[in-house]
Formats: C-alpha cells, structure tokens, sequence
C-alpha cells in the first residue's frame, strides 16, 4: 500500500467524553490518550493526513439525535463555546488537520469527510476514539461501504466495558475489517524519510 493513501481519524475525543469528570465521560477514554498520541505522532512525522472528528451539538438540542434529545436536555454536552467541546489535552490539531463537525454517529453522515477523503485521494483510513459501539462503530461501517480500507486501532478506541469492547471488535473483524493494535500497525507504517 502507498503510505500517502492512509489517513488518521480521531474520533470524539473531547472533554466531555474523554476528560474525567466529562458531561458524558466514557469509561476508559482517557486512558486511550496516550496510545492515541502515538499513532498521532507517526501520521504528523510522515505528514499524512489526520482527521480530529468531533461532535457538537446546539444548546437547545435541535439538532440531537432523537435518541438523546432526553438526555440532553437535563445533561447538556459537547455545546460550542463550553469547555466540554474542546478537544482533550494531548490531542489537539495543528495547522493543517481537519477539524470535521458531526451531529450524528457516523463521521461520515451529513459531513465533508468523503469528498476531503477522496480529493485527496485517501483509500485507507485508521480509526481511533470514543466510543466504539456507537460512533467508531457507525464510522467504520459506513467507510467500508463507501469503499474505504478501515483499520480499527482496538487499544486506541474504548467503550464503556471490556466485554463490549470485545464484542464489538469482533463484530468489526467478522465484517472483513482490519483490527489491530496500534504497536501493530506502526510496524507497517515506513519511518520518515
């Protein structure tokens, strides 16, 4: 594979759901920073791409899944201009990445994510974040059916329990995508010239 058709994505990684303490914290999250931190550095030292893929969502929950219009309504997260939508320490972009905005599961849905992808010609797509049985998940399948190469980085991702966690990776691999470690796929990725 040409390195340059790979690209990173890092998913919902925010205070809110990544930083202890978060509106919505999920489980395990923050631990993930550091292995995410690695892959980020070894995409940035070879200058590919890197997506932070993250969620807002307006004050009065207009444009909140139905799903979590409730939720929302006595739990506000991820709100623009809250400390809560700020990307977590560690991970924030630098000029030149992509900050994509998603009101729904899937980065994919209703965002420019696939036309960035495809015009620059990106066939292979790493993805890290939180939460695999919602968003990374939905991410996933919805690039492989768009024709993309998706990687899960399963010790990059979390959910909110192991036996999820396992499940889902499972359910990922069945579907014919590639699930490894993120110390596995940096041994495929060539170091800087």
């Amino acid at each position: 594979m040409n390195e340059h058709n790979r690209a990173l994505l890092i998913i919902d990684m925010q205070h809110d759901f990544a930083v202890p303490g978060g509106a919505c914290e999920v489980a395990g999250a923050h631990a993930t920073i550091p292995v995410i931190r690695k892959i980020l550095t070894r995409f940035r030292d070879l200058g590919l791409p890197v997506f932070h893929i993250v969620r807002e969502y307006r004050g009065d929950g207009s444009d909140v899944e139905i799903s979590r219009l409730e939720a929302l309504k006595t739990r506000p997260m991820v709100v623009p201009g809250t400390p809560g939508v700020r990307i977590a320490p560690g991970l924030e972009p630098i000029e030149g990445e992509y900050r994509i905005v998603k009101k729904r599961f899937s980065a994919f849905m209703f965002t420019e994510l696939d036309l960035i992808l495809r015009r620059k010609g990106i066939t292979h797509l790493a993805v890290t974040g939180t939460q695999l049985p919602f968003c990374l998940r939905t991410t996933l399948f919805d690039g492989l059916s768009l024709g993309y190469h998706m990687t899960l980085l399963t010790d990059a991702s979390s959910s909110r329990t192991q036996q999820i966690h396992l499940a889902n990776i499972q359910d990922i691999r069945d579907a014919g995508m590639a699930c490894v470690s993120v110390a596995e796929y940096l041994h495929g990725i060539n170091t800087p010239a």
